[in-house]
């Protein structure tokens, strides 16, 4: 029987920290021991936090004390989890690998170093051998992995099998985004109300450096030669709904490629999370539904067991003959963010790196 792993949150209040103190509140051996906060330190998580999900704010937590964002006051902590803002997060993230802490980091300051994962566990999860390089170059006794923006999961997710499995050369990407992927507060709604948000070119731009990096190694050594090269572009939008982030993909191939088939692969992917049977993962990482007008961002978000961990993927059309077009959906702040960082850990703990 596995022992219990005491994690902290980090930015628990946030509506990334929020999903954490949920999950992990029922979560088989990783479970919440320290929250911390911004400006409701003292204080009982239920009376500070605005509970922006399912349910109400789990009794496990409730009464925990809101602590300072302090390695020192963190002895008895096993992991950290990271849903820090860009910028905010670099310094503090490696702070705490200094020191020994194995860290879960869903913020951007670290995704492109080369010696951290960027980590789906279904499509790459060999890269965890380069936190061995990370500690050797870097003279730390924890380490940082990092999971990829949302908006990229949601596309990488189905692209991958797809990239595995056929001869793809390109895919062009249009994103429809939910209000939660800009946190709390999030927009004005004088923003985004009766309307639709361009996120603009730089925000299109990571989307794709994440989605090419995480394809390039869908299940490749570290050291194995570049795989085919594709073409990859997107156009970001954020438009007003909570959650879910909706993405109409058409990708093109380099010879004729048969939709039905190309469904079929989608729908038996599988990754070592399901093969090891980690409690986070979904049975199936990918459900494909048939109805013309599904997925829809209301009633397929919490797709998934558990709930919101599977992508969903309808509407896959045979375009041309090497153009297919689909339609994913992701639950962005549970296996774009929280979801997908405990699925992480669990990979981690089963690998060694975190013991």
């Amino acid at each position: 029987m596995r022992r219990t792993l005491k994690a902290a949150i980090l930015g628990a209040t946030g509506l990334v920290g929020i999903e954490y103190a949920r999950m992990l509140s029922q979560h088989p051996y990783i479970k919440p021991a320290y929250l911390a906060g911004k400006g409701s330190v003292g204080k009982p998580y239920e009376e500070v936090v605005r509970w922006q999900t399912a349910g109400q704010v789990p009794k496990e937590v409730a009464s925990m004390e809101v602590k300072p964002t302090d390695p020192k006051l963190m002895d008895d902590v096993d992991l950290i989890f990271s849903p820090l803002p860009q910028g905010a997060a670099g310094p503090v993230e490696e702070e705490f690998a200094k020191l020994g802490f194995p860290v879960i980091s869903n913020s951007p300051d670290h995704r492109f170093d080369p010696d951290v994962p960027l980590l789906v566990p279904e499509i790459n999860p060999h890269t965890v051998k380069l936190i061995d390089e990370q500690k050797k170059r870097r003279d730390w006794k924890g380490f940082i992995v990092t999971t990829p923006l949302c908006t990229a999961q949601g596309a990488a997710i189905p692209l991958a099998p797809i990239y595995m499995n056929f001869k793809m050369n390109g895919a062009f990407i249009t994103t429809i985004q939910s209000l939660s992927g800009a946190g709390y507060p999030g927009i004005p709604s004088l923003d985004v109300v009766d309307n639709i948000l361009p996120l603009g070119d730089a925000y299109d731009a990571k989307t794709i450096k994440e989605i090419t990096r995480i394809l390039s190694e869908a299940r490749r050594a570290v050291n194995d030669p570049p795989m085919q090269e594709v073409s990859l572009a997107a156009t970001t939008h954020r438009i007003a709904t909570i959650h879910g982030h909706y993405e109409v993909t058409y990708v093109t191939f380099k010879e004729d490629t048969d939709a039905g088939k190309v469904r079929e692969v989608l729908e038996n992917f599988r990754g070592e999370p399901q093969e090891l049977k980690l409690p986070t993962a979904p049975e199936k990482p990918i459900i494909v539904v048939d109805q013309d007008n599904r997925p829809q961002v209301y009633f397929d978000r919490w797709s998934g067991n558990p709930p919101g961990m599977s992508v969903v993927v309808g509407r896959v059309k045979q375009v041309n003959a090497r153009t297919i077009r689909m339609v994913s959906l992701i639950h962005n702040t549970v296996r774009g963010a929280a979801g997908g960082g405990i699925l992480a850990a669990e990979l981690l703990v089963e690998k060694g790196y975190i013991e």
